[in-house]
């Protein structure tokens, strides 16, 4: 056990003392927090914008304030909805209640003029209009075609069109009220007929006791799923982060001959149990660092935003389920061992990174195909496809997490977890067997089929 603690001593410090590995580090979280700001004041900061609306009579300019207004309104519907969801007292929701219903970024003027090229100068910006936030120039204006058939939207901005994608939604409901009208119906005849539909609420069974067959579906009957789905995820993006790690420091390794400096003071295998849990750990930190920055985020939302604490609640107690964390523990640790023999296996065939280049699309495609499955069980996990897909040895470790939520039978969590750890120990004894003929012996990659023909018995043709 010294000569892997030494080995692993010696690779992790290797690895975190680099700069890269640090940026690496802080890259993650620094970008979610940039992301997120900038997404938030470009939301906020945007400015508000006039136009103006030319025709004979009001229909159009008031259908365009109509559907601002019900925007609005739906909006407030929304933040109100929330805030109950959240249990947060009315009183303490009227600042998000305001945000929401005064995040109006759209206003409408009187035309100054009545023709395109009158209005020109107020487009362009050389003359203001005076509006609800000060005088500014025309953004955009609506004009009516002599025929009546079209409402023209002239603008100088053509990648803005928030504007005319709103004054879409509300000529195609002035046309539905008009025809409504028109056949003799009340103008609110649809949304009346909307609003009297029956309601289709969700609700889950459990098994209960005498009647009571259930509940309705709530955030926390769903978080056990997301939960899942997450770990799925994070799994994947640990043995992805692991490739670089493994191809890198095994050719600079075998280049460097370092690895017959190391064999004449420690056993192989005790060499490739500290490489792995190097990289494992290495893996791990950045991990559990970005792990204690969503902690520490959420801790922070939850004293801060009222409710917080009762949505985050759910989710903590699906993340700290013994059925659930059993499972991924185990999917985690022999996954893990699976891809990191395989890929350190190939990398000790490498002299130089172009070669280990040519490694990285095969091995990207091995990846990727993890993920298709991930996204597929995560729509449906109960289809038959994931139940099939779950036994192929590349896609358990990641299916099992995501099957553990929905109650799978315990033989089979039981016979998967076996064929994993079978599956894993004979990956690694193959794997110890190309890394002696790589890292020790000099093979490459053009003796790799010639090693697993020898593997299975089949002897090469004499030459």
């Amino acid at each position: 056990m010294r000569n892997v603690y030494l080995i692993f001593r010696r690779d992790y410090l290797g690895y975190v003392k680099a700069w890269g590995f640090w940026l690496s580090l802080a890259a993650v979280p620094l970008f979610l927090v940039i992301g997120a700001s900038f997404g938030y004041f470009a939301a906020t900061s945007s400015p508000v914008r006039y136009f103006a609306v030319v025709e004979p009579a009001r229909i159009y300019a008031d259908a365009i304030e109509s559907e601002f207004q019900r925007r609005s309104a739906a909006a407030a519907e929304e933040a109100q909805a929330l805030a109950e969801q959240m249990n947060i007292p009315l009183a303490e929701a009227e600042g998000q209640l305001a945000e929401a219903t005064g995040s109006r970024k759209y206003y409408e003027v009187p035309a100054p003029a009545r023709t395109l090229e009158d209005l020109r100068p107020w487009l362009t910006g050389e003359r203001l209009v005076n509006g609800p936030d000060g005088e500014k120039p025309l953004f955009a204006v609506f004009i009516l075609s002599e025929d009546g058939s079209q409402l023209e939207y002239w603008s100088g901005d053509v990648n803005v069109d928030t504007l005319q994608r709103t004054a879409e939604i509300a000529m195609r409901d002035l046309s539905r009220r008009s025809a409504l009208t028109a056949s003799g119906l009340n103008p609110d005849f649809l949304k009346q007929a909307d609003d009297a539909a029956v309601k289709v609420p969700a609700f889950r069974l459990t098994a209960t006791q005498a009647g009571e067959s259930g509940a309705e579906v709530t955030m926390a009957d769903r978080a056990p799923t997301l939960v899942s789905a997450a770990l799925a995820y994070f799994l994947w993006l640990m043995i992805f982060s692991i490739i670089q790690y493994l191809l890198m420091g095994t050719i600079e390794e075998r280049s460097n001959k370092i690895f017959d400096t190391l064999l004449t003071s420690v056993q192989l295998p005790q060499l490739l149990a500290g490489k792995m849990l190097a990289v494992f750990a290495v893996t791990s930190t950045m991990m559990l660092s970005w792990s204690l920055f969503a902690v520490g985020g959420s801790i922070i939302s939850a004293s801060q935003v009222p409710g917080m604490g009762d949505m985050i609640a759910p989710f903590l107690a699906a993340a700290t389920d013994p059925m659930l964390i059993l499972p991924g523990l185990v999917s985690f640790v022999l996954g893990y061992i699976l891809y990191g023999a395989l890929f350190m296996a190939l990398g000790s065939l490498c002299d130089t990174i172009q070669e280990a280049q040519t490694l990285l699309s095969p091995m990207m495609i091995l990846l990727m195909l993890p993920m298709f499955a991930i996204f597929v069980a995560f729509q449906d996990p109960g289809s038959p496809i994931v139940d099939i897909a779950s036994w192929f040895p590349l896609f358990t470790p990641f299916l099992l997490i995501l099957r553990m939520p929905h109650d799978p039978p315990m033989w089979e969590v039981l016979a998967q977890m076996g064929m994993m750890l079978a599956v894993t120990l004979v990956v690694v004894w193959g794997a110890t067997k190309v890394y002696r003929a790589g890292a020790v012996h000099g093979a490459g990659i053009g003796e790799l089929g010639g090693m697993l023909k020898r593997a299975v018995g089949i002897k090469p043709k004499a030459v």
